[in-house]
This record gives structure tokens, C-alpha cells and sequence, in this order.
């Protein structure tokens, strides 16, 4: 549709009297100054296997539902069916296991509230019978939320190989980079006509090793964005583009001498649209493998999601570093 400049008067001025919106707060201030979570958007998110991807996604979800009422569905396989998914959930609220076998379990009446927590702010797309496509799925979330009458503020789906694309892929003459525009495009329609986030993940195609001088050990480093299935036609399409990356064991940090922590997790935001939602940049984060929740460190001190707030004087730059390994784009290349 095309809109004359005049049609939308009303729409500019209101624009002109608030400024641009960034999305919600993630929960922690480290990564709130590089990233935000903005409705009609969606985030892909890259790691290799076993990063963390999947976990990120949970802890951003689960801040969402405490902070700001927020819902969400979520079609996760490689994260386990909808029941391990349900007690994944469970524990992140609680802080503390759900299972009875664990001997720091929560109690029957934690577990009561957890679970009618849970159950009231997310619901799973599983995929035991059949593996989705975007269509399928978003045509399901349109029955269910209609079904239920709810509506759901945010979509997980990921990973990106756990999704069907046979048929996109045809329709594009096999072409897969033609077929990430198209389904990303699809994507970004229905995020906008349905005021929905989605979260993506996405492991990198092609990753080459470094060595460690010092310890001679190889690794694959951080990976970017260009490395992920469809390259450059995948980045060029994305809002927001999150790169995680869990450091070896007895790696040093250059920033700081000093080995990087076991439960480390490198952050960086490597594309941030649209304007004003965030900006270009690395930081970290920690995971308490107890409680199943990620935690920053400010002035030494950690802080698990929100608890930044209550600090009277908080230095804005906390926990973040300059990012200073972006290839810059020629003309040719910006997007």
C-alpha cells in the first residue's frame, strides 16, 4: 500500500512527540545498552553448538513474562519435548530444580505456583508428529491464540535446521539463499501485521580454527554473521543479530589478563535495527548452573535479571566492551 505523506500526518506527529521507542529491557543493564527487545521485530541469534543458544532465549523469554506481562510460544526441539521444556521453565522461575530426584528440589507448593506460572505465560509447539515450517507454525499460533483467546507477545523458533523449508527452497529453484530471503521476508510481515518478537537461532556454516599461543590449544573463535547459513543475505535481512560465544577452558581474556571465567558468555550484538533500539557491541554474561539463570557482574558484584534496579548509582557502561572486530561495509555492502 502506498501512503501519501499526508495520510500518516497524525501518525508522524505522534512519532515527533515521543522519538523513537526502544523495545522492553532484557533484565540486565550490561546488555540494555546494546539491545533491546522491540515488538515487530524479530532477533536471530548465532552460536555453534552447545553455546547456549536455546538457554539465552529461555532467560530473555522468562524475563519478558516477569517484567512486562509478556507471553510467549515456543517450537525449541533441540531443547527437548513440551514437558522438559515446561520443567526448564519451572526451574528458571523457581531458581531451584523441579525434580524430585534432585536433592535441592523445590517443594509441592513451590512447584504448584511455578507450574500455573508457567502455564499461564507460555505454551510449546511440538514437534513429535511433524516438523514445522514458518507457515505451519504461525498458522497454529493464529488457532491457538483464537482457540484460547489469548494472544502471544513473542515466538521461539530455532533452531533455523529444525525447520521445514523443503517446499520455500523449491519455490526458489533450490536456491537456499533465495529462500532465506523469502522466508525471512515472510517473517518480518508477520512480526510487523502481528505485533510480534521472534527469536531465531542459528549455528554458523563455516568456522576455521584458531591456536592459542599460549596454551596451544585450537578453537573455533566468535563466530559472524556472514558465516551463518545464507551469509550475506541473512544478515542483510535480519533487525537484530546476536553472536554468543562460551570462551575454552583456560583461555585468556586480552582485556582483562586473566583466564575467562568457566560460566562465561561472550554477547555481542553485531546488527541493531531498527534505529534506536540498540547499537553495535560486546559484553558478558554468567550462568549459575544452580539456579538456570544468567547473571551480570557489576563492580565485582552479580546481579541476576532486574536487580541492576535497585542500585541508586550505577555506572552506564558497566560490563560492556568496545567491539573492535566488526568489518566495516563498503557502499556495496550496507544495508
Amino acid at each position: 500500500m502506498i501512503k501519501s505523506i499526508s495520510q500518516i500526518q497524525s501518525s508522524i506527529e505522534n512519532l515527533r512527540e515521543k522519538g523513537i521507542q526502544r523495545g522492553n529491557d532484557t533484565g540486565f543493564k550490561c546488555l540494555d545498552n546494546l539491545y533491546s527487545i522491540k515488538s515487530g521485530t524479530f532477533t536471530i541469534v548465532q552460536g555453534s553448538p552447545t553455546q547456549g543458544k536455546s538457554e539465552l532465549i529461555f532467560e530473555l523469554l522468562v524475563n519478558q513474562a516477569e517484567k512486562f506481562d509478556k507471553k510467549s510460544i515456543i517450537l525449541s526441539p533441540e531443547s527437548g519435548n513440551a514437558e522438559e521444556i515446561s520443567m526448564e521453565l519451572i526451574h528458571k522461575y523457581l531458581l531451584k530444580s523441579a525434580y524430585k530426584t534432585n536433592q535441592y528440589s523445590c517443594t509441592d507448593a513451590e512447584f504448584s505456583k511455578a507450574f500455573n506460572w508457567v502455564s499461564h505465560y507460555f505454551a510449546i509447539a511440538d514437534d513429535e508428529d511433524k516438523s514445522y515450517s514458518f507457515k505451519q507454525l504461525t498458522d497454529e499460533i493464529v488457532a491457538h491464540e483464537k482457540a484460547n483467546q489469548t494472544k502471544y507477545d513473542n515466538v521461539m523458533a530455532e533452531p533455523w535446521n529444525e525447520l521445514d523449508h523443503k517446499l520455500i527452497i523449491q519455490d526458489n529453484s533450490g536456491r537456499q539463499d533465495l529462500a532465506i530471503e523469502d522466508e525471512l521476508t515472510q517473517l518480518r510481515r508477520y512480526c510487523k501485521s502481528e505485533n510480534k518478537h521472534t527469536f531465531l537461532s542459528f549455528h554458523p556454516s563455516s568456522q576455521s580454527l584458531t591456536k592459542d599461543p599460549l596454551s596451544g590449544k585450537s578453537y573455533y573463535e566468535m563466530p559472524k554473521a556472514r558465516e551463518a547459513a545464507g551469509g550475506q543475505a541473512t544478515l542483510r535481512k535480519a533487525f537484530s543479530w546476536i553472536n554468543i560465544w562460551r570462551p575454552p577452558t583456560g583461555l585468556i581474556d586480552s582485556s582483562t589478563g586473566a583466564p575467562f571465567d568457566e560460566n562465561e558468555l561472550l554477547v555481542q550484538i553485531e546488527k541493531s535495527k531498527p534505529k534506536g533500539v540498540g547499537m553495535k557491541g560486546l559484553t558478558k554474561l554468567f550462568f549459575d548452573w544452580q539456579k538456570n539463570r544468567y547473571y551480570e557482574k557489576i563492580n565485582g558484584d552479580s546481579y541476576f535479571s532486574f536487580q541492576h534496579e535497585k542500585i541508586t548509582s550505577l555506572n552506564h557502561s558497566a560490563g560492556i566492551e568496545p567491539n573492535i572486530n566488526f568489518h566495516e561495509p563498503n557502499n556495496e555492502e550496507l544495508f
